[in-house]
């Protein structure tokens, strides 16, 4: 799996367009576990997806009624769930 440029193999996602699709749980088992040996040499990978983790558990997380519509919190927070499940 190339970093910055697309897999010369067929029609195989770029790191990025995977790393997207593990996030939003659109990624096959064999995705994700082919992706997450991808990050045990690929540092900008693991920074990424590191990041990216993070924000996920942050809004999951730190979404308050206080700091947005109650009804916006409640879309977030499902869609957020939805896909990590």
């Amino acid at each position: 799996m190339s970093h910055q440029s697309p897999p010369s193999a067929g029609n195989q996602p770029t790191c990025m367009e995977m790393l997207q699709a593990i996030l939003d749980g659109a990624a096959t088992p064999e995705q994700e576990t082919q992706f997450k040996e991808h990050m045990e040499g690929c540092m900008p990978c693991y920074k990424e997806y590191s990041l990216e983790m993070v924000i996920k558990e942050l809004i999951k997380t730190k979404c308050c009624g206080q700091c947005a519509p109650p009804e916006l919190v409640d879309r977030i927070k499902s869609s957020i769930s939805e896909k990590a499940s």
